[in-house]
């Protein structure tokens, strides 16, 4: 018996240096001299788990059992391989077990409820960590455990707080790192969640997510370049990631560099067929290149995603006739400016040096001395941007936008007395009469046929009432796409249109609305009167 437990505790010395095979091989030794040896069926238990053959290591826990019946750890063992084969009951009953023979058994009250997490029971599981921290308060992974759960009941301010203890006492807890730099990313906390995936890429700079996570921090902070070189670091761990090719895609055609947003979002429909956001701004990257055929070809495959989708079907029946297109499919625009929602006005003002609001104050200043207590409309009101410097101005200020997001970030401002979910010409269709001044900042860019939005207008405004607005310009007849997607328009155009529907230019100046590449964007910046 001496010598047998001599070679026992030379196999555990081989167990505890990771060699789990050798080990596993010396503990059948053993087992087939003393078959009904206990502490050698455990240990064969605990080493078969670590090899991953969990049915094994259950069947040699249990047998460990019948011979030494009142051992917490082994039962807390038997758990731990229940759980991994999610026999959950079994695991819940050998915990239970444990905790009966050793009340102030802390591991057992974890990983009670780790089973109780995994089966999405996260009160029971916040119950049983919580017994584990009053058994053992310096313990790491169950307070680790308990943030996740508190996560999951949506109690965001106390996970935080247990993942900066965590960081305390621990401080390169690689996994708390990242939970709190997810917390805070989704708080809008953009520059701390930053801190901490900046770290984790130094210590793991081949872990997908935190690239993607330090994309998507850069991306909303409207850095570019920056969130375009890590989701392309992202893109080289998996390849074949749709979303991080759309976002490349995305970032590139918010830069204005029209071919290699064509080559991701190819890429992110040879990988996923039925992906109706690529197809659909292939469509669009395809037109503004003056490619209608390929362009046909992508909103075609965007039809068969979406046959109900009336932007999308217009769309495919212009080009198939080989018309002109009047405007941006409504849906396209929705996607761009939905992807775009978190991260719009910091992109524009401060990577784009967006300065339509303040021209669009100045040229209606400019226009009337009546500037109070009017009713107003910002079409395509996107987060806010045009409707802040007018509210001063309004007695209601009404918001139009085709985008969900966006209008979530306008509605946060509390600016808006009404905010609309509708497109610009169907919404204006519908009012008559009903406002003095209408704003439409960065809205026609994305109309090419002003017509309809002209004699909607007319219809909305009252005697005397103002639209003030912006376009790109252009040396080609009437308007026409450029390469990011946007119409731009002819003085000449504009200036004939408003002849025709009754309006009257009283002010006009040429003016530089953004930068795009780095090179200033010049724009027509109007106010036109409706005719009394």
């Amino acid at each position: 018996m001496k010598k047998l437990s001599l070679d026992l505790h030379a196999i555990q010395e081989l167990h505890q240096a990771g060699l789990f095979e050798e080990a596993r091989d010396g503990y059948l030794a053993i087992l087939k001299k003393e078959p009904r040896h206990a502490e050698a069926l455990a240990a064969l238990g605990i080493v078969l788990a670590q090899l991953g053959d969990f049915n094994a290591a259950i069947n040699y826990l249990k047998k460990a059992l019948r011979y030494e019946p009142n051992n917490p750890v082994t039962y807390l063992n038997l758990g731990n391989a229940l759980k991994s084969c999610d026999h959950y009951d079994e695991a819940i009953e050998a915990f239970l077990n444990a905790i009966r023979l050793k009340p102030t058994y802390s591991a057992a009250y974890n990983n009670l409820g780790t089973v109780y997490f995994a089966q999405n029971n996260f009160d029971a599981a916040i119950a049983r960590y919580r017994q584990a921290l009053e058994l053992k308060p310096d313990y790491i992974d169950t307070s680790y455990n308990l943030g996740l759960a508190l996560s999951k009941r949506n109690e965001i301010g106390a996970a935080i707080r247990l993942y900066e203890n965590i960081i305390k006492a621990a401080p390169a807890h690689a996994a708390a790192h990242f939970q709190l730099g997810c917390m805070q990313m989704a708080q809008g906390k953009l520059t701390q969640a930053e801190s901490h995936f900046l770290l984790l890429e130094e210590n793991y700079p081949h872990h997908f997510e935190t690239q993607t996570n330090l994309g998507t921090c850069y991306l909303k902070q409207g850095a570019l370049v920056p969130a375009k070189i890590h989701y392309k670091k992202a893109l080289q761990l998996a390849p074949q990631d749709t979303q991080v090719l759309f976002n490349l895609g995305v970032i590139y055609m918010q830069l204005g560099e029209t071919d290699h947003a064509i080559r991701y979002f190819q890429h992110a429909v040879q990988t996923d067929p039925d992906n109706f956001a690529a197809h659909n701004n292939l469509g669009v990257t395809f037109l503004s290149k003056q490619h209608p055929g390929y362009a046909l070809q992508h909103f075609k495959e965007a039809q068969r995603l979406q046959p109900d989708n009336a932007a999308i079907r217009y769309t495919v029946q212009v080009l198939s006739q080989d018309q002109r297109l009047l405007a941006s499919p409504s849906e396209y625009i929705k996607n761009l400016f939905d992807t775009y929602a978190d991260h719009y006005e910091i992109h524009l003002q401060q990577a784009l040096d967006y300065k339509v609001p303040a021209e669009l104050l100045r040229a209606v200043t400019a226009s009337s001395k009546k500037l109070a207590n009017l009713d107003i409309l910002d079409l395509g009101c996107g987060t806010g941007l045009c409707g802040t410097p007018f509210k001063p101005l309004a007695k209601k200020l009404t918001g139009v936008d085709l985008s969900a997001k966006m209008l979530a970030v306008a509605a946060d401002k509390k600016i808006y007395d009404e905010l609309v979910d509708d497109e610009v010409v169907t919404y204006l269709s519908g009012q008559e009469n009903a406002f003095d001044l209408i704003l439409a900042g960065d809205v026609f860019v994305y109309l090419g046929d002003l017509k309809p939005v002209f004699a909607a207008t007319q219809t909305a405004l009252r005697p005397q009432g103002m639209i003030a607005f912006n376009t790109e310009i252009t040396d080609k007849p009437d308007y026409s796409m450029n390469q990011s997607g946007r119409f731009a328009h002819q003085q000449k155009y504009i200036d004939t249109l408003a002849q025709d529907y009754g309006f009257t230019v009283t002010f006009y100046e040429k003016i530089i609305t953004r930068q795009q590449n780095n090179e200033p964007v010049a724009g027509h910046l109007y106010v036109l009167q409706k005719t009394a």
